[in-house]
């Protein structure tokens, strides 16, 4: 009772004052009391003085702003007042920050921000929510990261082409762009986990390190869920049956230009449509024109036995290839030897691959599959026989950390890898081994493992 007491008189104290200082106008006293308030999430009181402090001193201070931003969401998470009057007092907070402190604030995120509250509260047309998107994502693309804003901004084009706004040909074009882009954040944030999970392999990680693993693991959690929504807006659009009769109806007027050529290869190759005939005869046309690492990459994707696909490959990669489709190509080998069962040159390509794009799960299942197929010749005896399945999940743990769309399937892998494994009944009845032992395999894997603390 004494606490309600004391609170009720201090927002009375606290509510005269800021009259006091209104009335004197002294923007110091109103800012600070107001700010006080917003801090403490007293929010009421704070809804009450921010009205005034706007009028009265506009340019006092950025925390206005980002105080009745929080303000306003808060009102329309816990429904006080009116809805549409709380959209507008929360996009005015967003415009004033993006307006009034374009320096003191992150621009594109502001902008992200509104589009999206517009988008949701559905204010203005669902053309100039569009174009504030699309307009953030063409003139700073670097800074477009949040997966929210990307969510919104593909779900907006597809109404434009709906609303035959944008053409079929523009909305692949805005989703070849947004995954590549996608795909590049994820390389970023795989390649810090990646790298630090390597690092776990030999030393113990510092605290900050572990919370930069789980931050880029949410991270790419997140990056995976956009991908995921955009590829299924997108919908049956994103396939082969429907970009091939865009792009053949077009061949004949285009198959001299460079460019078209080039575009419709890297769309073709990203869909995997190379076995189409207007692939086929894409890439020979524009080989015919000007011999790239491009064409060469296509012409190994069309050559009929392995000798000539490899050495197309390569002639790609010394030409100078993208690094995505380096790693395809790198991957695509590791495939071919692994079929051939020659595994320790399946492992160096597929390995190639994961450098080059290290949110690139696939590669290191592979690589798990095969050392756990090699129990028979790797070890010198029945127990290392079985450890090396360690080395096989960890392997697998690693394709799921790195690359979320396989997180299912690789935690599974791993929990059979490591359920093939010595158990701790194995480790504590064979006297040549204890806890905490390194075994070293001489066979293909070439890698050593310690036993676990079970």
């Amino acid at each position: 009772m004494r606490l309600k007491n004391f609170l009720l008189i201090s927002l009375t104290v606290f509510s005269f004052a800021f009259a006091k200082a209104q009335e004197l106008g002294d923007c110091n006293i109103m800012l600070s009391i107001f700010a006080e308030n917003a801090k403490s999430k007293n929010y009421n009181e704070a809804y009450k003085q921010l009205g005034p402090l706007v009028e009265n001193c506009p340019d006092a201070s950025l925390a206005i702003y980002q105080y009745g931003e929080q303000l306003f969401e808060h009102r329309l998470k816990k429904k006080i007042g009116v809805e549409k009057d709380n959209v507008t007092g929360l996009l005015s907070m967003l415009h004033t920050q993006v307006t009034k402190y374009p320096g003191q604030v992150d621009v594109t995120r502001k902008k992200i921000e509104i589009a999206r509250n517009m988008q949701k509260y559905s204010v203005g047309t669902s053309e100039e929510q569009f174009q504030i998107l699309h307009e953030l994502f063409t003139q700073d693309k670097e800074n477009f990261t949040d997966p929210n804003g990307m969510i919104v901004y593909f779900k907006l084009a597809e109404i434009q082409f709906k609303e035959s706004q944008i053409s079929l040909k523009d909305l692949f074009k805005i989703y070849d762009e947004l995954t590549t882009h996608l795909e590049s954040l994820q390389d970023e944030r795989s390649k810090v986990v990646a790298d630090l999970l390597s690092k776990q392999e030999t030393v113990a990680l510092t605290d900050k390190e572990i919370k930069t693993i789980g931050y880029q693991e949410s991270n790419l959690k997140n990056y995976g869920i956009v991908m995921g929504s955009v590829n299924g807006t997108l919908g049956e659009l994103a396939n082969c049956e429907k970009l091939i009769p865009l792009y053949e109806e077009e061949f004949e007027a285009n198959q001299m230009s460079k460019e078209w050529l080039s575009n419709v290869l890297v769309r073709l190759q990203k869909k995997d449509c190379t076995d189409a005939p207007l692939y086929i005869k894409s890439v020979k046309a524009l080989h015919a024109i000007n011999p790239s690492a491009k064409t060469a990459l296509g012409l190994g994707n069309i050559a009929k036995n392995t000798k000539e696909k490899f050495q197309y490959w390569d002639q790609a990669i010394e030409l100078g290839i993208d690094n995505d489709s380096k790693a395809t190509i790198y991957y695509k080998k590791g495939n071919t030897y692994r079929s051939q069962g020659q595994y320790a040159s399946a492992r160096r390509e597929y390995l190639n691959a994961t450098a080059l794009r290290p949110s690139f799960g696939l590669p290191y299942l592979r690589i798990a599959d095969m050392v756990a197929k090699s129990t028979g010749s790797c070890g010198s005896n029945p127990f290392e026989k079985r450890a090396v399945n360690w080395i096989a999940a960890r392997y697998a743990e690693k394709a799921a950390r790195v690359d979320p769309s396989l997180k299912n399937n690789a935690t599974r892998a791993a929990a059979a890898y490591n359920g093939a494994a010595p158990g701790k009944r194995d480790v504590f009845s064979n006297s040549n081994y204890n806890t905490g032992d390194t075994i070293t395999f001489n066979c293909w894997v070439g890698e050593s493992v310690r036993i676990p603390n079970f």
